[in-house]
């Protein structure tokens, strides 16, 4: 276990590595920095952290891993600051948390300490943010991804996959622009989806097309399935910019099945076997996965 975590972001994904770092190892000192003084103010209290600061006067000093855990343009740059901090080791590492992956590497390669950078995706958020919803168990059973360049050593990569394990989650190794592709499908555009279809009601209420306690009538099925897009706005600002294309992609191939599906009812609006077969499928397919 690393000796001295210095974590760049106090919210949700901040706070519970420094939570589940306090837990499992009280010895492990951890510093933290951030814009939000009342943020860190309460993690002092509770003993969650050993020192707090603003992350623009952020000392490094004796850090043999900085997390850095603020929105994916945020992250880039701080990760360059703390590259080019000369109080930064040679043998400390420098990891993230961020959603996309490919620009943060690129980023991150540009700068010649860059084999000290690894970049990580804790599968682990939610749409609750700050640090007063970070939990100590956040990770564990979460899949955290691991997106290494060539830039980096091995062994440093796997020090890096046993600090997630120590917290419970599973780690998995791939490219960074295979991390992207597969997170636009799997992440990106389920958020999407759900921020359309909230808009969808809301615009339905604003044409009077709703009746006014629509609350009423809504189950655990759009709950579940909206639940997401209470997110971070300005996180997912930035993750819509990073990871454009492929996004951009899956939506399209969420229209085309939208489109499908629509084709099926108004070909086979008695019966609907089609569709059913359709929904039949995409059961057998959703089960599969999980």
């Amino acid at each position: 276990m690393f000796e001295h975590i210095a974590v760049f972001g106090l919210g949700l994904l901040g706070g519970s590595v420094c939570r589940g770092v306090r837990r499992r190892y009280p010895g492990v000192r951890l510093s933290a920095f951030g814009r939000s003084g009342a943020r860190l103010e309460a993690a002092l209290r509770e003993g969650t952290i050993d020192a707090a600061g603003e992350i623009e006067s952020a000392s490094l000093m004796g850090v043999d891993l900085a997390i850095v855990s603020t929105p994916v343009e945020a992250s880039m740059e701080i990760i360059s600051r703390i590259l080019s901090d000369p109080e930064l080791g040679p043998t400390a590492l420098v990891i993230d948390v961020g959603s996309v992956k490919d620009a943060v590497v690129r980023s991150a390669r540009s700068h010649e300490r860059s084999s000290q950078f690894i970049g990580c995706h804790p599968m682990a958020g939610s749409e609750k943010m700050g640090y007063m919803n970070s939990s100590e168990d956040l990770f564990e059973g979460a899949s955290v991804i691991i997106t290494p360049h060539r830039d980096n050593r091995e062994g440093d990569v796997g020090a890096v996959r046993e600090f997630w394990e120590s917290l419970g989650a599973l780690t998995a190794v791939v490219p960074a622009d295979t991390h992207d592709l597969i997170v636009s499908c799997t992440s990106h555009l389920p958020h999407m989806v759900a921020a359309a279809l909230v808009r969808v009601i809301d615009e339905s209420l604003r044409q009077g097309g709703m009746p006014e306690r629509v609350d009423l009538f809504i189950g655990g099925g759009f709950r579940d399935t909206t639940r997401v897009a209470s997110g971070s706005p300005e996180m997912w600002r930035d993750i819509s910019a990073l990871n454009r294309e492929n996004i951009m992609s899956a939506v399209d191939r969420m229209i085309d099945e939208l489109a499908l599906l629509k084709k099926l009812m108004e070909e086979d609006p008695s019966r609907s076997d089609a569709v059913g077969g359709y929904l039949e499928a995409a059961k057998a397919a959703r089960d599969g996965l999980l």
